[in-house]
């Protein structure tokens, strides 16, 4: 892997576990962002299309993603100059996670931006507050995204990992933060997140970061579009403020049709990366590879 941040350990910390957690901001910064939340927080509400989880990309409004994404990278990227390397910055934006019994987000992959063969893409996800397991905390299974390659588009897909869901869910890690800690998170990574039972939203930002000198992708596949025409596009970061309501580019450049097989992982195939992984107690492997029945949703 190409190196994105300057120190070594933190870098081989990425490369390993596909997460690393460090203090970028402080207190000031985090009043600006939540400050402006306040402003855009009502289109923000409106927007909601699921009961737990939702982004200023969803509010449809153009002018709130160039705004947020100006005011994050005016506070945030002085902080990366610092810390990471041989990286490009793509667009920012809030994720809000609702509080209620139903807010739990199951485990998942974010989307495909690069050649994952080439180099990586990742978040800089900043909660405004601290979080854990009762606020809607990251949950993050280590080193997932060396199990096997996929391709992740928008805006639905067969997941290869779905059959195996309930035994991913029972593997994450829960990752607690601090004021001011920020996540960087492999976009390949299998993650999800706890139940906010709070009673108030938790509002974090995301920043979209890539390696440099990646072509940025985005792949669409229309709903009853078979796999094998999915629509793939060469982007800009600021073309992202310009998706439509159904997941669509409005800008970037179509570079044709691809064909993806979207089956199943299949149980060898996870039973192999356990085995190889180093994040598992020889317990652990023995319960998963012999005694466990794999668990779905």
């Amino acid at each position: 892997m190409i190196p994105v941040l300057k120190d070594p350990k933190l870098q081989k910390q990425f490369e390993e576990d596909g997460f690393v957690k460090m203090r970028l901001l402080n207190e000031n910064d985090i009043k600006r962002l939540r400050d402006f939340y306040t402003t855009v927080q009502a289109e923000h509400e409106a927007s909601v299309n699921e009961p737990c989880l939702y982004s200023s990309v969803e509010t449809g409004n153009r002018q709130i993603l160039v705004d947020t994404d100006k005011l994050v990278k005016e506070i945030l990227m002085d902080k990366v100059e610092q810390h990471f390397i041989n990286y490009q910055a793509m667009i920012s934006n809030y994720l809000v996670k609702n509080s209620g019994d139903k807010s739990e987000l199951y485990p998942h992959q974010d989307l495909l931006f690069v050649d994952e063969t080439q180099g990586c893409s990742f978040n800089i996800w900043t909660p405004l507050q601290k979080t854990d397991t009762k606020s809607g905390g990251l949950r993050v299974l280590k080193g997932s995204h060396k199990i096997q390659p996929t391709l992740r588009v928008s805006p639905f897909y067969p997941w290869p990992f779905t059959h195996i869901n309930g035994t991913l869910r029972g593997l994450c890690t829960d990752i607690q933060t601090e004021i001011g800690e920020s996540v960087i998170l492999n976009h390949a990574v299998i993650h999800g997140s706890s139940e906010n039972l709070t009673g108030q939203p938790r509002v974090a930002v995301m920043l979209g970061m890539c390696t440099s000198g990646c072509d940025i992708y985005y792949h669409y596949l229309p709903e009853g579009n078979p796999a094998n025409q999915i629509e793939k596009y060469l982007m800009e970061p600021d073309m992202y403020y310009d998706l439509q309501a159904n997941g669509k580019p409005g800008r970037g450049k179509f570079m044709g049709y691809v064909s993806y097989n979207f089956e199943p992982v299949k149980i060898e195939t996870f039973k192999n990366w356990v085995k190889k992984d180093n994040h598992f107690t020889l317990w652990d492997k023995a319960r998963l590879l012999y005694f466990e029945t794999l668990k779905s949703n």
